[in-house]
């Protein structure tokens, strides 16, 4: 029995035709539920008891078998929106923007496609900084990890302020959790506390930076404090969002001196391989970003077959423009929201 009547009988008895285990044991739950299933062009759907989800599998040497929403087939006119893609890999098609491809293991998303290495860096100072900038705030919290250039290249910026600043939001923070544990007003820590404070407003004030108030967890980056009078009673009681003036203070530092990070940025490009769960994404790029093990960032600046390699099976993808793309590990329902 070849791995399609395998699918299609509906019976889990050959693993090897399987992408991976994960695969095989997916399908085999799939089946453990079923209540209904049927083909509708390339793939089989298979309705289920659970509430939330239902399966859809499909084949391409060997069968991949993947999660979707509950009903979701009754909804989308095309089953591929189901899946969350549009093209299978090696379906022809016209690449543009917001286009995504499957490859078995891998999502791929064209989040943007350039006429030129001009176009592109006009792209990234105007685009993509905002994305360095949304990110390097979660690092400063610590909700996330990032590795991209931009925090390279802003850890050796050697810049005065940005250390000075660093090194005031470290003390600002620390005495502002004694002051919450004392039970008594302490008015020498609280001068200390008060002089820190100014400072720190200076580096913002001659930026031009405003500032926010309260827990670094619950503001968000494009907010800011209203100065009328209605708010500067609880701006008072509330401490400076240190986290987010660093990391809008390193993104002006940039802009800045943005042509010396585009020079920097650029100077990356050349082979790169990107791992990505069970599998590895080889092509001639900049890794723009990574997040884990869940997604990953990738400037193409020229033409190129792009490959990628899910546990020895190599599915090739050739990328015709200069293209902004963002891998994503199918195995993971987390990822990033650009």
């Amino acid at each position: 029995m070849n791995c399609e009547d395998v699918l299609y009988s509906e019976k889990a008895d050959s693993e090897e035709c399987f992408l991976d285990e994960s695969h095989y044991f997916r399908f085999k739950a799939a089946l453990a539920i079923k209540t209904n299933s049927f083909k509708i062009g390339d793939f089989l759907y298979i309705e289920t008891s659970d509430p939330n989800k239902d399966f859809i599998a499909g084949i391409d040497e060997k069968i991949f078998v993947n999660t979707v929403s509950k009903d979701c087939v009754k909804f989308e006119k095309d089953i591929r929106r189901c899946f969350g893609f549009d093209y299978m890999y090696k379906e022809n098609f016209e690449v543009r923007d917001g286009l995504k491809i499957y490859f078995p293991g891998i999502m791929m998303e064209i989040l943007k496609v350039f006429k030129n290495d001009r176009e592109a860096k006009d792209y990234i100072i105007n685009n993509e900084l905002n994305q360095y900038e949304g990110k390097d705030y979660a690092m400063e919290i610590g909700t996330s990890y990032f590795s991209n250039p931009y925090e390279e290249f802003t850890q050796n910026m050697n810049d005065k302020e940005i250390d000075e600043l660093r090194m005031l939001s470290s003390s600002y923070l620390e005495i502002k959790n004694i002051l919450d544990r004392e039970v008594e007003n302490n008015s020498q820590l609280e001068e200390l506390f008060r002089d820190i404070e100014s400072k720190i407003i200076e580096i913002s004030t001659k930026n031009g930076i405003p500032l926010e108030y309260g827990s670094s967890m619950k503001l968000r980056l494009n907010e800011s404090i209203s100065e009328d009078e209605e708010h500067i009673e609880k701006e008072l009681n509330e401490p400076i969002n240190v986290s987010s003036l660093i990391t809008r203070l390193k993104a002006k530092k940039v802009i800045e001196r943005k042509d010396e990070f585009l020079n920097f940025l650029f100077s990356k490009k050349g082979n790169t391989s990107i791992k990505l769960g069970n599998s590895v994404i080889i092509a001639n790029g900049i890794l723009m970003d990574k997040f884990e093990d869940k997604n990953a960032t990738l400037l193409v600046l020229e033409p190129q077959v792009i490959k990628v390699n899910y546990r020895g099976l190599i599915r090739n993808f050739y990328i015709g423009k200069p293209s902004l793309l963002i891998f994503k590990n199918s195995a993971s329902d987390f990822e990033i929201a650009r």
